[in-house]
């Protein structure tokens, strides 16, 4: 099995830019898609340029462009440590299929914020390990509340941004086709074949069972 090397597997930092970034599906693939296509736009400084000059986000004002094309680009980068299997990672959200996007997209909220990690691979993975599907807003509620026992930065967060928090994941999940806020019902993923490789490549496997897999 390849090991990813810090910081990448189980990331360090919990962000609650969250609150404000979510989910950026469309912009983080046209993230992706850019960087593919002309390497200048690496530099994350010429591409929140790029993006807000040609206005490829399609926002009403312009104030938050730099900051989620700056969000976007580092989640890219958080996809891995080895620069083929990063290509090939932002390959599946530039060009991939819906379904390839969004799990791909999911992977890397994952990979950027130890927050999604953890609420992956611990509440939901756990859901999954026990064959209970339903994950309500108190046990997503729960959940936050532990990572403020155990984390200072977390610990500093108001009740309205680990609210915001909760709504966000929940959010995420829905998005990528693992749950239905309205039931409050959990579904695993029939996880892309490609994707599920290149997880297995970066010596993720261990969070397989976020997306109701085996390892």
């Amino acid at each position: 099995m390849h090991e990813r090397g810090p910081p990448m597997s189980a990331p360090i930092t919990y962000r609650g830019s969250i609150t404000r970034e979510q989910w950026l599906v469309d912009e983080t693939r046209t993230v992706a898609r850019l960087r593919l296509e002309d390497p200048a736009l690496l530099d994350t400084r010429v591409l929140a340029a790029h993006i807000l000059e040609n206005n490829l986000f399609q926002y009403p004002t312009e104030r938050e462009v730099g900051s989620i094309a700056r969000a976007c680009a580092r989640r890219l980068d958080a996809l891995s440590s080895d620069p083929d299997r990063r290509d090939r990672l932002t390959h599946l959200i530039a060009r991939g299929t819906t379904e390839q996007l969004r799990q791909a997209n999911l992977y890397a909220l994952m990979c950027d914020n130890r927050l999604v990690w953890d609420f992956m691979t611990c509440a939901v993975a756990g859901k999954f390990s026990m064959l209970d599907m339903r994950l309500g807003k108190a046990e997503i509620a729960a959940f936050l509340e532990g990572l403020r026992a155990q984390d200072e930065r977390v610990a500093t967060w108001s009740p309205a941004t680990l609210n915001k928090i909760r709504q966000v994941l929940a959010q995420c999940l829905e998005q990528c086709g693992m749950y239905d806020r309205k039931t409050e019902q959990l579904s695993t993923l029939l996880l892309d074949y490609d994707l599920e490789n290149l997880i297995r490549e970066n010596g993720d496997a261990g969070i397989l069972p976020a997306f109701g897999l085996t390892r």
